[in-house]
């Protein structure tokens, strides 16, 4: 009897810890998502950028998803809205069923009923926030004059009032934590007690298998996360290779327009048709490599194919001139991670196409490929605009943006160090204002 209810105690206790856990992370992104919706909002207000005000507008949602979870589960709606709402706050998937397990357990509980009416505050605040946002959009788009100092100091104390309540929120988590905590621990010693009477090795058995399976708990959450974070890194990256080819397409549809000799069309739209195939087949080869668990495994990859691929898809600048590539590849196959080495040529060659100088006769892209000592070196350089020099040491942070390039999202570089540094290679950069720039990879063979 002693061993079953000692089971069940660390049964339910494992259980309410972890949620407890669970609302933690959920306090977290939740204050996060507010914290960098009111950043994004107010340099909105002050710069007029889009660009802000879309994250913003991502941002807080991250709040309102935990508000529609909140207010499905209060309602006792169907249970795949409040899952929704929680995954669109930012939380695990993981963590889901125990986030629902522990509203609806413990909501009629005098500690989690205030934890709600803290969270029901919160929203409201975060829906004066958003308002906020709103209002100060369309005033600009209306061109109506905006007091930005008065619209900051009102998103300033809501963001103040709403920090007040995230504390309340992890204070209580906190408490029912300890509580749990300190009920588990007099159980548990009473518990040992009638067991260590019975049968001393019983006891100590026990004991063993609780610590492994916490340890085993802990190590299995540390790859979870691990796991998550490189997914994510991955799905930015796929994202932003995949919008490359776009600007060549793009460029095919401007000389498609000016074209007067309509015997010519079938020409482009083939080109066209090329170009969506081999980025179909890029997608093919993306989710093979999932399916078959290949993302990090090293193959034979032709750089010559590669290399053809890439301006077959890029024969166009978005405003429909025609690129020049120049191919002196010396070493034509490289042993490495294919899905990393078309991240490196996809980024390289597309920002090449991005900072295109156009007051030159003609834009050309040269890329070299050597042995030097046990590398393949491979130099990707274009005869652009160039890097200002107070530039270079930030070009490869995460969202660092050139003022040249509005449209960036500041995540090529950074994705492309990231792919080289994992197939334990370097990059650096050649650039001169007005003659162009050259990087240089250096990759072990």
């Amino acid at each position: 009897m002693a061993t079953a209810c000692i089971s069940i105690t660390h049964y339910y206790s494992v259980k309410v810890l972890s949620s407890t856990r669970a609302y933690t992370n959920f306090e977290s992104q939740y204050a996060q998502g507010e914290k960098d919706a009111s950043r994004h909002l107010i340099s909105y207000i002050h710069s007029g950028d889009e660009v802000n005000y879309l994250y913003f507008k991502s941002d807080i949602s991250v709040p309102q998803g935990d508000k529609i979870a909140r207010e499905a589960l209060q309602s006792d709606k169907d249970i795949k809205i409040a899952r929704i709402g929680f995954l669109m706050g930012g939380n695990n998937e993981a963590d889901l069923a125990n986030l629902v397990w522990f509203f609806k357990k413990f909501r009629n509980e005098v500690f989690f009923k205030s934890a709600i009416q803290t969270w029901q505050q919160a929203d409201d605040l975060v829906a004066q926030l958003n308002a906020i946002g709103s209002k100060a959009y369309n005033d600009s788009h209306l061109h109506k004059p905006v007091d930005k100092n008065d619209l900051t100091q009102q998103i300033n104390t809501i963001s103040d009032q709403l920090t007040v309540k995230q504390q309340l929120f992890s204070a209580v988590l906190g408490e029912a934590s300890r509580k749990v905590d300190h009920e588990v621990f007099v159980f548990d010693i009473i518990s040992s007690i009638i067991i260590l009477a019975c049968s001393g090795l019983l006891g100590a058995v026990m004991l063993r298998k609780l610590h492994l399976s916490q340890i085993l708990i802990m190590e299995q959450n540390g790859q979870l996360t691990q796991l998550n974070e490189r997914i994510n890194a991955f799905a930015h990256s796929l994202t932003h290779d995949l919008r490359a080819p776009i600007s060549s397409l793009t460029g095919l549809v401007t000389v498609l327009e000016r074209e007067k000799d309509i015997s010519q069309l079938p020409v482009y739209t083939a080109m066209m048709r090329e170009t969506l195939e081999l980025q179909d087949k890029y997608i093919q080869e993306v989710l093979a490599s999932i399916r078959n668990e290949r993302l990090q495994q090293d193959e034979v990859c032709n750089l010559s194919e590669l290399v053809t691929d890439l301006q077959r898809q890029n024969v166009f600048f978005a405003g429909g001139k025609q690129v020049k590539f120049v191919n002196e590849l010396e070493l034509s196959e490289l042993r490495c991670n294919i899905a990393g080495i078309k991240v490196i040529f996809n980024n390289l060659v597309s920002n090449a196409i991005k900072y295109a100088d156009f007051s030159k006769p003609e834009q050309w892209i040269r890329i070299r490929s050597y042995r030097k000592d046990q590398h393949c070196v491979i130099e990707i350089e274009d005869n652009g605009l160039g890097i200002p020099p107070e530039q270079k040491s930030n070009i490869f942070n995460k969202y660092f943006k050139s003022g040249i390039n509005k449209k960036s999202m500041g995540l090529g570089l950074y994705f492309t160090k990231q792919a080289i540094e994992e197939m334990q290679g370097t990059i650096s950069v050649r650039s001169l204002m007005g003659i162009g720039t050259s990087f240089i990879v250096s990759l072990p063979l």
